[in-house]
C-alpha cells in the first residue's frame, strides 16, 4: 500500500504538468459549494465548514471555532493523535504545493512560461482539432479556456490555504482513518466523519487535478456552455456528443482510483500515514532538485537561433 500511494502522489506531481481542463464537477453533495462561475469554493476543512480564505473580519470567529475543533478531537482521540493528524495535514498542503511548483517548472522546460499557460495551449489546441474552430472562433475560445484553467489552478490554492488556516475536518479524516483500520471504530462511523471532507477533497480534485492529456476529457458543463456561443450548429453538436462519449468511457472504466486520486484518501492507521507523507515529501523535493537541475542545462545550452 505505501508504496502505491507514494507512486500516485508522484504521479499527482507529474501530472500537475498537464494540467487542462480535465472532468466537470459531478454531482454536488450538501459539503460541495461552487461559485456562479462553476469554481469550487473548499470550505474551510473544519466541522464548521465555513470557507478558509475569509474575510479579516471573520478571522476571530474562525478561531475560536478551530479552538473548538481541536478540544473536541483532543477529548475524543488524544492529545498525541491530534497533533500528528494536524503535521500529516500541513505536509499534504505541502505535496500540493510542491506539484503545483513542478508544474510550472515542467512548463517552462518545455519552453511555455507557466503550467497556465502550457495547460490553456493545450485545451485550446484540442479543441480546434476536435470542432474545427476557425482563427476568429479560436480568439474566443482562447479567453474562456484561460479563464477556465485559472480557476482550476486556484481551487488547490485555496484547498491549501483551507488545509491550514482550518485543518479540523482534515485531522477528524485522518484520525477517524487511523481508528478505523485499527478496528475501533465501524466503517458507518467513518463514514460519517469523513464524508464531508472528502467530499471536498473529490470535488476540488476532480475540479483541478483529473486531466489526463491534451483535452481528452471534454466533460466540463460550464465550459461547454461558455463555448456554446462561440460554435455553430454543428460543432454545438459535435461538443454535445465528445461530452457523452467521454462520460460514457468515465462510467465504463474498470480501472481502480490509485490512493488520493480524486479525493480517494486511504484510511491508515497515524504512523504508517505520517511514514507515506515523509516518503512523499522526498520524492517531491527530489524532483524539484531534478527540474532544477535541467535549467541549469538549458540555460547552459541555449537552443541556438537561425540566423
Amino acid at each position: 500500500m505505501k508504496s502505491k500511494i507514494i507512486l500516485a502522489i508522484a504521479g499527482i506531481a507529474l501530472l500537475a504538468g498537464g494540467i487542462y481542463l480535465g472532468k466537470g464537477m459531478g454531482s454536488k453533495t450538501g459539503a460541495e459549494t461552487a461559485t456562479s462561475d462553476g469554481a469550487p469554493q473548499p470550505p474551510g476543512l473544519g466541522s464548521a465548514g465555513n470557507n478558509a480564505p475569509a474575510a479579516a473580519g471573520k478571522k476571530t470567529s474562525r478561531k475560536r471555532e478551530g479552538e473548538s475543533s481541536w478540544a473536541k478531537l483532543t477529548e475524543k482521540y488524544g492529545d498525541g493523535k491530534t497533533k500528528l493528524s494536524k503535521k500529516i495535514t500541513q505536509d499534504m498542503a505541502g505535496m500540493l504545493d510542491d506539484a503545483m511548483d513542478l508544474a510550472d517548472m515542467g512548463a517552462e522546460l518545455g519552453g511555455a512560461t507557466s503550467a497556465r499557460a502550457l495547460a490553456s495551449k493545450q485545451a485550446l489546441d484540442a479543441l480546434t482539432a476536435k470542432l474545427g474552430l476557425t482563427e476568429e472562433q479560436k480568439t474566443k475560445v482562447a479567453d474562456i479556456v484561460a479563464e477556465r484553467v485559472g480557476r482550476r489552478m486556484d481551487a488547490v490554492k485555496e484547498l491549501t490555504t483551507a488545509m491550514r488556516d482550518d485543518p479540523g475536518g482534515m485531522m477528524e479524516t485522518i484520525l477517524a482513518g487511523d481508528a478505523y483500520s485499527r478496528k475501533e471504530i465501524t466503517e458507518e462511523e467513518y463514514k460519517q466523519a469523513s464524508e464531508e471532507t472528502l467530499a471536498v477533497l473529490k470535488n476540488v480534485s476532480g475540479f483541478a487535478l483529473s486531466g489526463r492529456g491534451a483535452g481528452s476529457d471534454i466533460t466540463d458543463p460550464l465550459l461547454a456552455e461558455q463555448l456554446r456561443p462561440v460554435l455553430g450548429t454543428d460543432q454545438q453538436k459535435q461538443l454535445d456528443d465528445l461530452m457523452q462519449q467521454a462520460e460514457a468511457a468515465k462510467a465504463n472504466s474498470s480501472r481502480p482510483e490509485m490512493p488520493f486520486q480524486n479525493g480517494n484518501l486511504p484510511a491508515m492507521e497515524l504512523e504508517k500515514l505520517d511514514q507515506t507523507m515523509a516518503s512523499a515529501q522526498k520524492l517531491t523535493t527530489g524532483l524539484k532538485a531534478m527540474m532544477e537541475g535541467f535549467k541549469g542545462l538549458k540555460s547552459a545550452n541555449p537552443v541556438p537561433t537561425e540566423h
